[in-house]
């Protein structure tokens, strides 16, 4: 029996989107015959259902949980790095591929240490493209001491990898632009929805019933609220918006939750519900109870993350509003099917302005849903993305 070793901070129970997708992989090549051994630094307590017979988890320990505050979230990745470390050295299976996701993005140095040591193989998986991303976030300075080490660090990461994995065509870009050496191991495989949603109408939505959605022009947005995602431009909208018929619906969590909860209480706005992440069981139901969902991408972000909640909402066979760059991979692709549109950041007023005129054309927004669901169902299916990685991980 052939296997895989995937090494991935974040992995089930977690409900990041990282963990649910990298869970969703471990589970579809143990179905497919594969052993599957995960490092991970998730927690999971004496009650957790295993989740297949083949599939073997390792957990790191750490005296801390992550949060959303940058300290947190780096002493947590340091004690995982150490417990991975003494796992890649001591316990990784010898002649097994070695899958290793962005998360830390320093977390790479494990596969330059095995590639060294062992001459194994190992695939980089990126979440986002590090350390731009940081520099985005405002986290570190760009050309500083700091962003200088991790680039090397990252290139180091990239040069002695078999393949260099990225989530979208704008990712592959400014890769190869930057390394254009390196181009032949760029390849990009599209993330999908955790969940293949059936269609579900919102009046008969038990969720959106539950918090009175069902009768009202309802815009969602679900997933993370971080550095890189364009809230404020939101928040700004629903101030605009909130005398008119309209709901804004915020499910998740991240850094920028506080933007919302400060919007709300500056501006006294009824018109804004914040919930926390809805169980993986429920999410055909909290992705379906609205009428529009959102997307945002602060400017230049498109070439540095690829939001996995796109795919989620397609799934949902809802219409998309788009906050990010023109002709962005996002703005083209939601241009190109016609499901959704495309609005630049930092404009609230001409957001408010086009969810003001789609929530009276309901011809137009069940129009832009049908055809979310039929671009994800022909480009971006689970059974697509699996055979991809199939592909790159054992030459299928």
């Amino acid at each position: 029996m052939e296997q895989i070793t995937i090494i991935t901070q974040y992995f089930y129970p977690s409900h990041a989107a990282t963990a649910q997708l990298i869970t969703d992989l471990a589970k579809g090549l143990s179905q497919k015959g594969y052993q599957v051994n995960i490092f991970t630094g998730t927690h999971a307590n004496n009650t957790t259902p295993e989740l297949s017979n083949q599939i073997t988890i390792y957990r790191a320990f750490s005296p801390i949980t992550a949060s959303s505050s940058i300290l947190s979230k780096v002493i947590s990745s340091i004690f995982f790095l150490l417990n991975a470390l003494k796992y890649v050295i001591f316990s990784l299976p010898h002649n097994t591929p070695l899958l290793i996701a962005s998360n830390p993005p320093y977390s790479g140095l494990l596969g330059i240490i095995v590639k060294i040591t062992r001459g194994g193989k190992y695939h980089f998986l990126l979440q986002d493209i590090f350390p731009e991303s940081a520099v985005m976030a405002g986290i570190i300075q760009q050309n500083s001491f700091l962003f200088n080490c991790f680039s090397k660090l990252i290139y180091l990461t990239y040069k002695y990898a078999d393949n260099i994995i990225v989530l979208s065509t704008s990712m592959q870009r400014f890769l190869e632009n930057k390394y254009p050496e390196l181009k032949p191991k760029i390849k990009v495989i599209e993330n999908w929805a955790v969940e293949d949603i059936i269609g579900c109408d919102k009046q008969a939505n038990d969720f959106a019933q539950q918090y009175n959605l069902d009768k009202t022009f309802t815009i969602l947005y679900s997933g993370n609220l971080g550095r890189l995602h364009d809230i404020e431009t939101i928040a700004e909208a629903a101030n605009i918006l909130k005398n008119a018929p309209i709901q804004f619906v915020f499910i998740g969590d991240g850094a920028k939750t506080q933007v919302l909860k400060q919007a709300i209480q500056s501006n006294n706005l009824k018109n804004i519900l914040l919930l926390p992440y809805q169980a993986r069981e429920i999410l055909h139901l909290s992705l379906t109870a609205c009428d529009l969902s959102l997307v945002s991408l602060i400017p230049g972000a498109e070439s540095i993350v690829a939001p996995s909640k796109l795919y989620g909402m397609l799934a949902a066979g809802r219409g998309i509003i788009a906050i990010s760059s023109a002709n962005s991979y996002i703005d083209q692709l939601l241009t190109n099917s016609g499901c959704g549109i495309n609005t630049p950041p930092n404009n609230p007023q001409r957001l408010a302005d086009l969810i003001n005129e789609l929530a009276s054309d309901s011809t137009r927004v069940k129009l832009m849903g049908d055809k979310a669901r039929q671009v994800y169902e022909s480009k971006y299916t689970f059974k697509r993305a699996l055979a991809e990685y199939e592909k790159i991980l054992f030459g299928i």
